[in-house]
């Protein structure tokens, strides 16, 4: 295993070499909140780029730290190594390698190598644990488009909150890497499955010291102040903290969309969202030109941007990203699009899991409002 110092500048490094279109504020330069923000991700977890790349606006970097630390790292109800299988397999639905690499990894650093290769491989069904495949298997479902969700629900109403946040910070996540990381850190030559699958357990070794620690809970929240729970995020009620970090979460997405966003925008992404049932967008993108007819030249690379990475994030390209930052490579103004486009798509896939699983439910849906 590498010195302490040396490991976590390794995987600084590597996470970021896929980044394009803005830059991480370098830790060393980093001050105030992103500095604060830094630091409890090196103490708690390690720094690496689908977090650092919000680091502009350090509100979005506090926001997706809290968010997912609280909901997927800090083991309640369920434990983390569960919620990091269960990510990986969402960022292979969401065909993000980035952040299903670094996934599979911490599930094998975990000592799940068994299950961390058969995630690889796309062969969960294999998994030794009955749970965890049960698991895994609920959730590719409930998180595949057209995808019948298996009975009876493979977890409690106690432990919906943290399976809930958790798919809703990492639908977040996978969505602004697939347009800030082009690709996975393990790039080739450990593209071959095999040679792969050794590359990730070796990163999982090094990476084995961040699974051991015992994570405070709660110990993000007072990074930002606390605002209400959006009436469509209730879900989350059963466990205290994790409404507590999604309400901050939600609430500076909100504000820092108010500031490149006009409402115009924001009613047509809502809208488009509110019809969407998470099945796959044509190629061709006519559906977004046909969404954002009659906008005014102004507001169109906004919405077009949104959209695409809200409902089919892989098929952004650089023209769209280009429109958005603009002559001026206003860098802040395209992390603060893409946040609120994730956040809001992520936002409404946690919705939709939600209620599978209050039909999946063995209790009925009043006694589960009661328990949530």
């Amino acid at each position: 295993m590498l010195p302490a110092e040396l490991r976590f500048e390794l995987f600084d490094r590597l996470s970021v070499k896929t980044m394009r279109y803005v830059e991480s504020v370098p830790r060393k330069k980093a001050q105030g909140l992103v500095r604060q923000v830094y630091d409890m991700i090196a103490e708690d977890f390690f720094i690496n780029g689908s977090l650092t790349s919000h680091s502009k606006v350090p509100e979005l970097l506090a926001g997706v730290w809290t968010g997912g630390r609280e909901c997927i790292l800090v083991t309640d109800r369920l434990d983390r190594t569960t919620k990091e299988a269960m990510t990986a397999v969402l960022s292979q639905v969401n065909d993000c390698a980035y952040c299903g690499d670094i996934l599979i990894s911490l599930v094998s650093g975990a000592g799940k190598r068994e299950a961390a290769s058969n995630i690889l491989h796309e062969k969960e069904h294999r998994i030794d644990d009955i749970l965890l495949r049960e698991r895994l298997a609920w959730v590719k479902a409930a998180t595949t488009p057209g995808a019948e969700t298996p009975a009876p629900l493979p977890f409690t109403a106690e432990e919906l909150p943290e399976v809930l946040g958790s798919l809703l910070a990492m639908s977040h996540i996978n969505r602004v890497s697939h347009v800030i990381m082009d690709g996975s850190p393990v790039a080739a030559p450990f593209r071959l499955k095999g040679i792969k699958a050794a590359a990730l357990r070796l990163f999982g070794s090094e990476l084995k010291v961040t699974t051991e620690r015992r994570l405070e809970p709660g110990r993000a929240l007072p990074l930002l102040p606390a605002a209400p729970l959006p009436d469509d995020m209730q879900w989350a009620r059963g466990n205290q903290r994790i409404a507590a970090a999604l309400s901050r979460w939600a609430a500076v997405i909100e504000h820092e969309a108010l500031l490149v966003t006009s409402p115009a925008v924001r009613e047509v992404v809502r809208h488009s969202l509110q019809q969407w049932q998470g099945e796959q967008m044509p190629l061709s993108r006519s559906w977004m030109e046909q969404e954002i007819e009659g906008m005014t030249e102004t507001d169109r690379p906004v919405a077009r941007l949104a959209l695409v990475v809200a409902k089919a994030s892989y098929q952004v390209d650089e023209l769209l990203v280009e429109d958005v930052l603009g002559e001026e490579h206003s860098e802040t103004r395209l992390i603060r699009v893409l946040a609120w486009a994730a956040f809001s798509a992520a936002h409404r896939v946690a919705e939709r899991v939600a209620e599978q699983a209050r039909r999946s439910l063995t209790i009925p849906r009043s006694e589960y409002r009661k328990s949530a």
